[in-house]
């Protein structure tokens, strides 16, 4: 079987090692250096999906009063280090550890070190899990190119130390996403048919943006990423708002968007810019986990609000395999870039 499928297929049964895993009490102390305002800011970074999949966790944690900043790795080392003092919490996503900009950003840090490192990785030898304070393993197990399991896991490790620095209930949210487990085991049995049900209603549309808000862009971000990555397929991930804002004038008969219901606060505006696509002859699939009565729907497996973010990949993934398939490539097969990106 193709490697990226094998891993696409694993994603449950990592989410399950994530959980039983997942260490309870290692941030005990630094939420209570949070509750003590201790830091002036968390600055939360990374790059590509790593970076992505923290979204969730960031809107989290701008429940709590200390300032939380949302800042790519690259950025952040070239242009934003002035950002980082003695009292920042820096929150670092990394799957590997050892990618170019954080080596670099990590290197640059020796200085002055900032008050906290959090780091969640998944390899707890490389230089990111060696030079934190605290490091949270993402326990994703070996994945062959494209992130699928290091993104759900890291995704599920990020919102769980949110829920605890939030002063939320882990025992609950371990739960929630226990469950979501269970939902994507039962999507991905059928993976075939939604492949299917989605390359035939696509049609031969090339030209495809996918849109959400809030929590949703964690998966509309990295659904555009790997289907450049697997399918070779140069489709936009976009904010469902910015898309008013101009890219709208691009709605013809050969486009279609995929567009993520998303949390309740917003369904009703993702819904209504569907339909105005759809009025102006584009073609619109929504994700959401109800059929719509308006709209031809992917349906979602069903979950809470709070593990939603983590069943919205699944259709983008599918995307991938349909893609490659009429392409006549193999899914997920790297031809310029490998699974660490060693260079800047």
């Amino acid at each position: 079987m193709n490697p990226y499928l094998v891993d696409l297929l694993a994603q449950p049964d990592a989410l399950r090692t994530l959980l039983t895993n997942y260490p309870r009490q290692t941030l005990d102390d630094l939420h209570g250096r949070l509750k003590r305002r201790e830091f002036d800011r968390i600055i939360m970074t990374g790059m590509g999906s790593s970076f992505n999949a923290a979204y969730p966790a960031f809107i989290r944690l701008s429940t709590q009063p200390t300032p939380v900043q949302f800042i790519n790795s690259a950025e952040l080392l070239h242009y934003l280090d002035g950002l980082i003092s003695t009292r920042s919490l820096l929150w670092m996503n990394s799957q590997s550890g050892k990618s170019a900009e954080i080596v670099h950003l990590l290197e640059n840090l020796k200085p002055h070190s900032p008050g906290c490192i959090l780091t969640f990785v998944n390899d707890g030898s490389s230089p990111l899990a060696s030079r934190a304070d605290i490091s949270i393993n993402i326990n994703a197990g070996l994945e062959a190119t494209v992130s699928t399991k290091t993104y759900i896991n890291t995704l599920a490790v990020n919102l769980l130390a949110a829920v605890k620095l939030t002063g939320g209930d882990v025992d609950a949210a371990i739960a929630e996403l226990q469950m979501a487990a269970n939902a994507m085991e039962l999507y991905l049995s059928k993976w075939e048919a939604h492949m299917d049900q989605l390359d035939l209603q696509l049609g031969e549309y090339n030209q495809i943006f996918v849109l959400g808000r809030g929590n949703s862009m964690s998966a509309v971000w990295t659904g555009s990423l790997i289907n450049k990555e697997a399918a070779k397929c140069a489709f936009e991930g976009l904010n469902a708002a910015e898309f008013r804002h101009g890219p709208l004038e691009l709605v013809s008969r050969e486009f279609a968007a995929i567009i993520l219901a998303g949390s309740p606060q917003t369904i009703s505006l993702n819904r209504n810019l569907g339909l105005e696509i759809i009025s102006h002859g584009g073609c619109v699939c929504w994700v959401d986990s109800n059929q719509d009565p308006d709209l031809f729907t992917l349906l979602l497996p069903e979950t809470t609000d709070f593990a939603r973010p983590l069943v919205e990949i699944l259709p983008l993934q599918m995307l991938t395999l349909a893609m490659a398939k009429r392409k006549g490539i193999e899914a997920g097969l790297f031809r310029y870039v490998g699974k660490v990106t060693d260079r800047e």
